[in-house]
């Protein structure tokens, strides 16, 4: 995978003359556009992750209970929370998450990558449990209003941590002509522009909305 070798946040004659807003649309466009090739990556990784986490489940059925033990006390600790509380702490925890995979992701890429597995894997090995304890609809009920927001606001935070590592390796090579400093600075606009309020709206979905659903069965 390569990128650009030309700074798209950066202002020419005719971009002076344009509205703040229409300028920030057209740079995170343009950030989008260099984005896109990590992110289709992030969800290939995530998909793999999330056959592994499957094929566990049928290789070793042993050691689903304490897995299921693992999760369950994840689980518990915002068990009980008023909901408001419950959004701002799955907000936190993910926003956090995503923010560190992204910027991390400058060592290589590896960060996210590994992420992107790793999480993957507990989701395919969530589903399969859930599928076999209550069922496919109530499983996919638990997971999907929340998901449709969540997944792609995390695939984003990924990406950017791919890009960023390969951003750094073609400048480790000199093979490139974006600056590190300059990378970090798009990758926090487009984090808080784009990725935070779509978090906050996963969190909400899920606090108030998945929760009422799966409650409501």
């Amino acid at each position: 995978m390569t990128i650009g070798v030309t700074t798209p946040f950066c202002y020419d004659n005719d971009e002076r003359s344009k509205t703040p807003v229409i300028a920030v649309y057209q740079q995170l466009r343009a950030y989008w556009h260099r984005l896109r090739p990590y992110l289709i990556t992030s969800i290939v990784l995530f998909s793999v992750g999330v056959v592994v986490g499957l094929l566990i489940v049928n290789r070793f059925p042993h050691m689903m209970d304490s897995v299921e033990e693992s999760l369950g006390a994840f689980i518990r600790q915002f068990r009980g929370l008023p909901k408001l509380e419950l959004a701002a702490a799955i907000f936190l925890n993910n926003s956090v998450k995503t923010l560190a995979v992204a910027l991390l992701g400058i060592f290589f890429g590896l960060v996210p990558a590994v992420f992107l597995i790793v999480n993957g894997a507990a989701l395919g090995v969530v589903l399969s449990l859930s599928t076999q304890s209550r069922g496919i609809w109530l499983s996919l009920l638990s997971i999907v209003p929340h998901g449709v927001l969540e997944l792609p606001a995390v695939f984003l935070g990924t990406a950017i941590g791919l890009m960023m590592g390969a951003s750094f390796t073609r400048r480790l090579t000199a093979k490139s002509e974006i600056t590190i400093g300059a990378e970090l600075s798009q990758a926090l606009k487009f984090f808080v522009i784009l990725i935070v309020p779509t978090l906050i709206a996963a969190a909400l979905v899920e606090a108030y909305v998945t929760a009422a659903l799966v409650d409501g069965r």
